[in-house]
């Protein structure tokens, strides 16, 4: 069978090239991709993967009439406010002063406006080009966000097998690509409930494949030995913002989270680990004047990839945590299944509006998947927090591990490319 899969983000998403890899053990494989990512692919790509620029998009009044309509009117979650949160998110961290005032200008005036076209009526009104092959391919795995539009719309309307991997928690709260006439896999049956409830999708069309990512939690899992990374006891924080305006308040609470650990348990270090996707990490150097604060910040590389006995490592800092801290990071559900209680800080902002460190931390997928299931691990003052480091092993902190691990399974990665592939 030829099986391509059509990507984005190729370099940061580690488990989608080895699940690729895995895929391309027993089945021919391509990748699609949009041309101006073709070097970030091939700087990545396996010996036995070609791949193929989507040569879609087509340049027409047309297009760009229904590409602007669709901007201002698409149909949008139910979980609107996330989607506009992250809109927002996206339009500040552009670099550009002017387009970004602009950015906000047009998102609030967006806002505003009624939301009731359907991403698949949108689809069957973009003309493309047909200039990519896709003949010789059996079957076409694509991942949210969706790479193209313009391919996207190809597919559907020539009837390809089409599959739709969820590849995230907060997908379906925060995106708008979601179709009716294509097959999804999921991580858990909540991720499943989330895509029927907040993205309409009917239930028979979903199914649960488990998370990819998680697939390096089982490998560790199976290790026979795990190495102390550290010699001393700690707490890990696992930094959570690539958003430039609100890095400065993470490290602020990161700052006092040091300083409640300096009162508390004045042995214990705090260890940090940067956001990998935060373009500028000079923003960590302040963290390591601080006398009990260590930054773990070996694993970066020249691009968004990290190297696998880094991603391992992360797993063994976790276990051998007394505690893993967060501001809201899929991190925080990885602590989970080991037996280190896992905490999201939830207090410190000074606002609830717009862009702000409240709505970061009460993002849907947070809420939901997070705080809701076990609130006690939800600390919500300075004065908790002091608490919580005196007596991190308690049992009741450890209740959201159990939960967590009865919604996901764990996967390895030839396992979950199995099912990926067969599945329909």
């Amino acid at each position: 069978m030829k099986i391509a899969f059509v990507v984005s983000f190729f370099d940061f998403r580690n488990d989608v090239r080895k699940v690729i890899m895995e895929v391309s053990q027993k089945h021919e494989v391509c990748i699609l991709g949009k041309p101006e990512h073709a070097e970030a692919i091939r700087q990545h790509l396996p010996a036995q993967v070609t791949f193929r620029p989507i040569l879609e998009a087509k340049a027409s009044v047309w297009n760009t009439f229904w590409e602007r309509i669709y901007l201002l009117f698409k149909k949008l979650p139910k979980s609107r406010s996330n989607f506009f949160l992250m809109e927002l998110f996206k339009v500040s961290n552009v670099a550009d002063q002017v387009q970004q005032q602009k950015g906000r200008k047009l998102l609030a005036w967006i806002k505003k406006l009624p939301k009731f076209i359907p991403y698949d009526f949108y689809l069957n009104r973009l003309r493309y080009r047909a200039g990519t092959r896709i003949d010789d391919i059996d079957q076409f795995i694509c991942f949210t966000a969706i790479a193209d539009d313009h391919f996207h719309a190809r597919l559907i309307r020539e009837r390809k097998q089409i599959k739709v991997y969820v590849y995230s928690w907060d997908h379906p709260c925060k995106h708008t690509c979601f179709s009716k006439r294509v097959t999804y896999l999921c991580w858990s049956q909540e991720l499943k409930k989330d895509i029927v409830t907040l993205q309409n999708i009917p239930e028979h069309q979903i199914f649960v494949a488990g998370a990819s990512q998680f697939g390096y939690i089982h490998d560790y899992l199976g290790l026979l030995s795990a190495r102390r990374p550290y010699s001393f006891p700690y707490i890990y924080f696992g930094c959570a913002i690539g958003i430039v305006d609100l890095v400065p308040e993470e490290l602020r609470l990161i700052k006092l989270l040091a300083e409640c650990l300096m009162q508390e348990q004045p042995e214990w270090k705090l260890v940090v680990r940067p956001y990998p996707v935060l373009t500028n990490w000079t923003f960590y150097e302040t963290l390591k004047m601080l006398p009990n604060v260590v930054v773990d910040d070996q694993f970066r590389t020249k691009d968004l990839s990290v190297a696998e006995d880094d991603i391992l490592k992360k797993y063994e800092t976790i276990e051998h945590a007394e505690a893993f801290f967060h501001l809201g990071t899929t991190m925080g559900l990885e602590a989970c299944f080991t037996e280190t209680p896992s905490f999201i800080l939830d207090f410190g902002y000074t606002t609830g509006q717009d862009l702000s460190l409240y709505n970061f931390i009460h993002q849907f997928q947070n809420d939901r998947h997070l705080i809701q299931l076990s609130p006690v691990n939800a600390i919500r003052s300075r004065e908790e927090l002091s608490q919580v480091l005196k007596e991190t092993g308690a049992p009741q902190y450890k209740v959201l591990n159990k939960v967590v691990r009865q919604q996901y399974s764990l996967k390895s990665f030839s396992k979950f490319a199995e099912d990926l592939v067969e599945i329909s």
